[in-house]
């Protein structure tokens, strides 16, 4: 199946700006016009007569010109900043240049693309396969993406399409690192076309890059940027040193430091990684899910020590923490339903263990430490970043609007241990245990809904399955209803968002209504429990159009076409408001496949009853068609399990793609 992940734009600043909120400080008593007179009374650095650096001779790069012969100059540019530098600044250089055009840096995921020349750590962060740091690197070693700080890419042909090509790399790579290594909080890149060349830089909050200038007739930019990474310490490079790289068993793992509010420190090595799928894309929550266990002070880990689940996470700055929103939701439930209400709820949630912000430097960590700013210049622009794809099946960071971005929305960063190791439903393969997860999914909602809380995010990636038991997960978008506060960004899985919510429009008011409506006052849209419902029908809907009920078959083309209908990516309220076809299906989905028709055509149902009498500034009055609704989702979903025992869900042997 595959989705979009980076639906993004990238800003673009001025070089000045960029300097000033995405570099680290720059080290005293470093002085850059200094700098640059020294080195352009250097015959060996500068040639005055042509006011250029000496390094380029007479000509760039060109067509002809290897990764390796185009980056040359730069090194010898990069040495010599960094020589004069060093003559006044006592703090050890922390980066090198290296250019390995024809093996790609070691890495522990795939990537077809790999920078010109990058600039990387001298006391390295990665480790080989016997768990060794290798402190010093020797010239013939390719390096790792563990260790990139900045990464090149050079316009060595004319056009647009190279220019272009030229950004999708850097992109890449930028990506790739944010991606593959769970220690890195930022990275940084630049790329050049001729003489113009552009910073670029990315954190879980925004991704910038410079406008073009011209490093032979500006060429402190070039300096002042060498000198702010070369002399910075780790953490302003991007680095988290509240995770350490270990290998375990051949295998690569990590020290996971967790800090609770109370100030304890816990460390968690991890075993396996259970999802990384919103690190895919640069901006967003990044949240990476581990299994761990519990380390002594000591260094070891803990005898006999359950493993738990560790998830590391970027929430909007604007947002409460995880576990203080299922507190708040315990609360609630207390106050409102008892104590013995609030203990049977606690049975569909997970339990938290310990949790508390990253600190880094002595401060919470955040992207404002990484990105001094909040609001972009008034002469920003932005241009959307590609979509990238993938066949995993991710919880996606949020879907941004079309309209220009004036502010960046910082993020928190934040760690949860949790006691119960699950699996996500998407990977469940007994049907009836996917119905059985479901029916306590179901039991979740009902607790919050019941207290006016509503989750936001319902899919496949936090509907969780514990043993026979089932979990609902991810609650940093949930909201109480009746909190007058607004968040600026609402979190959206397309596949299993609600259609009105993305649409942020009603669609099942009377048209007789509509009109009536439009005569006095619209009311304006509000997110509400339906909405949580309708992500909840739409994960089985998933699990029977994307499987096949044996071993090694394809899909049948119907099969396809209905699939295709149903998630296409976007809008599918053409398939949602029409009736599917079970019979599409494989025959031993047929009497799942038509529960699951009956909880469409309910919740349409609830819809049309709770829109049909829409008055000026009110919501939906879904109170009576959301009980109505629990109740037949309940018997269908109970049908659903005894319906399908013995039934096996088959992965395809084609992939599907939208």
């Amino acid at each position: 199946m595959t989705l979009f992940l980076d639906l993004d734009d990238i800003s673009i600043v001025s070089v000045e700006y960029f300097k000033s909120v995405a570099l680290p400080p720059l080290r005293e008593p470093i002085d850059i016009s200094k700098i640059k007179e020294s080195l352009q009374r250097d015959p060996a650095v500068w040639k005055r007569g042509t006011g250029r650096w000496f390094a380029f001779k007479n000509k760039l790069w060109g067509s002809g010109t290897s990764e390796e012969k185009a980056s040359k100059p730069l090194s010898h540019i990069f040495d010599a900043v960094i020589r004069e530098a060093s003559k006044v600044c006592d703090a050890p250089v922390k980066l090198r240049f290296a250019s390995r055009p024809v093996v790609s840096p070691a890495t522990e995921r795939t990537n077809a693309t790999y920078p010109d020349a990058y600039l990387l750590l001298v006391d390295k962060k990665s480790v080989d396969a016997q768990g060794d740091k290798k402190i010093q690197a020797k010239p013939s070693d390719s390096g790792s993406w563990d260790d990139i700080v900045v990464s090149f890419e050079f316009k060595k042909s004319e056009g647009d399409a190279e220019d272009e090509d030229c950004e999708k790399r850097v992109i890449q790579s930028l990506r790739h690192i944010m991606y593959s290594d769970p220690c890195r909080r930022a990275t940084f890149g630049i790329t050049t076309e001729g003489a113009q060349m552009k910073f670029w830089f990315t954190c879980r909050a925004a991704t910038l890059v410079s406008k073009p200038f011209d490093f032979f007739m500006e060429p402190e930019h070039l300096i002042h940027f060498c000198c702010c990474l070369a002399f910075a310490n780790v953490h302003e490079l991007g680095w988290d040193p509240t995770i350490r790289r270990v290998c375990v068993g051949g295998e690569t793992q990590y020290d996971i430091t967790v800090c609770t509010d109370e100030g304890k420190n816990f460390v968690y090595q991890t075993t396996k990684v259970i999802s990384a799928f919103s690190a895919k894309a640069l901006r967003g929550n990044g949240t990476r899910v581990f299994e761990a266990r519990l380390k002594s002070q000591d260094g070891k880990l803990v005898k006999d020590a359950e493993l738990v689940v560790l998830k590391d996470t970027w929430r909007d700055c604007d947002l409460d923490r995880e576990d203080k929103i299922l507190e708040q939701i315990f609360a609630d439930l207390r106050a409102k339903q008892g104590i013995d209400q609030e203990a049977e709820a606690r049975k569909y949630f997970l339990t938290v263990l310990a949790a508390g912000n990253v600190m880094v430097d002595g401060k919470i960590d955040g992207t404002d430490s990484l990105l001094c700013m909040t609001d972009l210049p008034a002469d920003c622009t932005s241009y959307p970043l590609e979509p990238t794809r993938t066949d995993d099946l991710p919880s996606l960071p949020p879907l941004p609007s079309a309209a220009k971005r004036s502010t960046v929305l910082h993020r928190t960063h934040s760690r949860l241990v949790f006691k119960e190791v699950c699996r996500p439903i998407q990977e469940v393969r007994s049907l009836n245990l996917v119905f059985e997860t479901l029916q306590d999914a179901l039991l979740a909602l009902q607790f919050m809904h019941c207290v006016n809380w509503v989750h936001r995010d319902v899919n496949v990636a936090n509907v969780l399955c514990a043993g026979s038991a089932g979990k609902l997960a991810d609650l940093e978008y949930a909201k109480c209803m009746d909190s007058a506060t607004t968040h600026r960004v609402l979190q959206m899985t397309p596949d299993f968002v609600a259609c009105e919510v993305e649409a942020q429009k009603y669609f099942f008011i009377p048209p007789t209504r509509w009109s009536w409506l439009h005569e006095h006052s619209m009311p304006s849209f509000r997110f509400n429990p339906l909405h949580d419902m309708e992500s909840l029908v739409w994960i089985p809907t998933w699990a029977l159009f994307s499987h096949v009920g044996q071993e090694h078959s394809s899909l049948s083309l119907d099969q396809i076409r209905w699939f295709h209908m149903l998630f296409p990516g976007y809008s599918r309220l053409g398939a949602f408001v029409g009736s599917f076809e079970p019979w599409v299906l494989p025959p031993s989905f047929h009497r799942a496949a038509y529960e699951v028709y009956n909880m469409h055509q309910a919740l349409l149902i609830a819809y049309t009853e709770s829109e049909k009498e829409m008055l000026p500034a009110q919501e939906p009055a879904y109170t009576e068609p959301l009980a109505q609704l629990n109740s037949i989702l309940s018997e269908c979903i109970a049908s659903a399990v005894e319906y399908s025992r013995g039934v096996c869900l088959f992965t395809p042997r084609a992939v599907l793609t939208s």
